[in-house]
């Protein structure tokens, strides 16, 4: 596939209906990962895409913020204003309507939201002798007053050897040194994405990169939030309404967001969610 810049359009450089199939097709199998639901899944981007992604990597003098302490060696680049073309187009892809339903559908949470301000999302860096320890991530996102739910990674690390290390590490939340404790490693193969659950999963590349020098770990990043449940949100929803015009109906509504607590309303909408999935 060759792509030239006018083809750089967000809702092009995906496959939409694909997308939609491996929704349906993992969302069970995501559910029931261990040790915490996640899917990795290849080859949805174009890889012309992620290799200019990667000749486009922000220049050191670039807003990078760098992490430099016995936890973790990385930089990250959130500031889209300093990518090029072709990493600020898969930005705007993954933080599009058609993908929030893709990741919807996908893990079950309903009413993700995008971080426009990639906050400690977008491209991260790590190099020689850098790692990342086991780690939760934060779970809230400050300035957007949102829970953090959701992650994905995009992969840049085009003929990435093994044992230049890098691997991204899942672990269940039990004592690493337990008999019954669970990993997954996943390699940051190029055009590789890998989307998991957050908070409470455990994860981390603790083993220091070793690639040659003038390469490094490379990966673009996305978090996804929702908003946090408030006790008598539902009394406050209005939809449009005509001064003058008295509605029965709505009247009803209305009467029923006032003494009904948000909590019902959830559950509603979890059952009917659920009967949804069992037709499909």
């Amino acid at each position: 596939m060759q792509l030239k810049d006018p083809d750089l359009i967000p809702s092009r450089v995906l496959d939409w209906n694909r997308l939609a199939q491996i929704a349906v097709d993992k969302r069970d199998q995501y559910k029931a990962a261990e040790p915490f639901p996640h899917a990795v899944l290849d080859g949805l981007v174009p890889t012309e895409l992620l290799d200019r992604a990667v000749a486009e990597l922000p220049e050191s003098t670039a807003k990078w913020t760098s992490y430099n302490n016995a936890n973790e060696v990385k930089q990250v680049c959130s500031d889209a204003s300093a990518f090029g073309p072709a990493a600020e187009t898969l930005v705007h892809a993954l933080n599009s309507a058609y993908f929030v339903n893709f990741l919807e559908q996908l893990t079950g949470i309903q009413g993700l939201i995008p971080d426009p301000h990639l906050r400690a999302a977008g491209y991260m860096k790590v190099s020689p002798g850098g790692h990342l320890g086991l780690h939760y991530d934060f779970a809230t996102q400050r300035e957007l007053k949102l829970d953090r739910r959701v992650n994905v990674l995009v992969y840049l690390n085009r003929d990435w050897q093994p044992e230049w290390g890098g691997q991204l590490e899942l672990h269940s939340n039990d004592d690493v040194n337990s008999p019954t404790h669970k990993e997954v490693q996943v390699e940051p193969l190029l055009n590789r994405m890998v989307i998991f659950n957050t908070p409470n999963a455990l994860h981390g590349h603790r083993r220091p990169i070793a690639c040659p020098p003038g390469r490094a770990r490379l990966c673009l990043s996305w978090f996804y939030y929702t908003a946090p449940p408030v006790l008598g949100w539902a009394s406050r929803e209005r939809a449009v309404s005509f001064p003058g015009r008295f509605d029965a109906a709505r009247a009803l509504v209305a009467a029923a967001n006032l003494v009904t607590p948000p909590i019902l309303f959830n559950m509603v909408r979890a059952a009917r969610a659920r009967l949804s999935r069992s037709r499909s």
